[in-house]
């Protein structure tokens, strides 16, 4: 029913066998295999059973959070942070196909659409910053925040760039 990440598990799973290239990239961009696994793999169970890929956001930290050596703001911020990278890599694949598919002028409106959302979300992850006054929440809230809001995008720019 659900066809969302479809292209994401097919290139986890390419990633998976091609090897330590794909290793190396996650280490780059922040995140683990471990990381790209528990995504993927609750994607396709959700598939599975006809839910949405938005209860999957947050797979990854909540795996990474109950290692004891990630049992303090840092370390659940690290978390975050790993499951953010990997989301804002598929996002930012979904971006890339949809330009390449779009005409000039629908391009431009992605991209003018994109510039926006960057700006939202920046502006809306900031909040707790002023709820917390920079508190050792704060970083922890915004980090939720950015990983949260980057997921659910997208999931969206997924769902358009298999759109007939």
């Amino acid at each position: 029913m659900f066809k969302l990440f479809r292209s994401a598990v097919i290139g986890a799973v390419a990633c998976l066998i091609a090897g330590s290239g794909t290793a190396e990239a996650a280490s780059r961009a922040g995140y683990t295999r471990a990381d790209m696994a528990e995504i993927d793999s609750c994607i396709a169970k959700a598939q599975k059973n006809s839910q949405h890929a938005r209860v999957c956001i947050g797979a990854a930290a909540q795996v990474c959070e109950r290692q004891p050596e990630m049992a303090s703001n840092a370390g659940i911020k690290d978390c975050l942070t790993r499951e953010n990278a990997y989301r804002d890599d598929i996002l930012n694949d979904r971006y890339q196909q949809l330009m390449r598919n779009f005409s000039d002028q629908n391009a431009k409106k992605l991209q003018a659409m994109q510039r926006s959302w960057i700006a939202w979300r920046k502006e809306k992850c900031e909040l707790p910053y002023m709820l917390y006054e920079g508190g050792t929440m704060a970083g922890v809230m915004s980090t939720s925040c950015f990983m949260e809001t980057t997921a659910i995008r997208a999931l969206e720019l997924d769902e358009a760039a298999i759109a007939p």
